[in-house]
């Protein structure tokens, strides 16, 4: 109950320009809950509908590790994991390799290691700003948490520029 009503109130403040908003992608309105990820202004909005009901900043893939476009929909969630350059052909030690343990809520969006997630190694001035992953979205604790209890597995991503 109280969640529906924040969702709602946020939604109304998103209608009024109160808070940031961002028109639904046109061929990607869902009836229930989806997640749109706008590539050109670095955000992610949660809809229930036509109605947003919470945005925030991310940073995505930087040049050379785009993060892919199209609709999607979440394919496998795993609470807390570690995530390592070398399951993708990076050594660790590598220029551009990393072990980054405590990655939590992270809802991929395909097979191919792309997900969203909690990103706590970029600056906080990088959420919503510029892309700095390899491929993921990334996001900070709140709204990766939010997310997190948003989703589930079969929850649409539309990720587009």
């Amino acid at each position: 109950m109280m969640r529906r009503l924040l969702y709602r109130l946020v939604g109304l403040l998103l209608a009024a320009g109160i808070a940031a908003s961002s028109a639904p992608v046109a061929h990607a309105q869902f009836a229930g809950r989806w997640i749109d990820v706008n590539l050109s202004t670095q955000t992610i909005t949660a809809y229930e509908g036509a109605t947003p009901v919470y945005r925030a900043g991310v940073t995505t893939g930087r040049p050379g590790w785009s993060t892919p476009t199209g609709t999607f929909r979440i394919v496998r969630r795993v609470y807390n994991e570690t995530m390592d350059s070398s399951t993708i052909g990076i050594p660790r030690d590598a220029p551009g390799g990393y072990y980054l343990p405590n990655i939590y809520f992270t809802q991929y969006f395909d097979w191919s290691g792309d997900a969203l997630h909690y990103n706590y190694w970029s600056p906080p001035s990088a959420f919503g700003s510029y892309p700095t992953s390899h491929g993921c979205v990334g996001m900070q604790w709140g709204p990766a948490s939010f997310f997190w209890s948003f989703a589930s597995i079969g929850t649409p991503v539309v990720i587009h520029y």
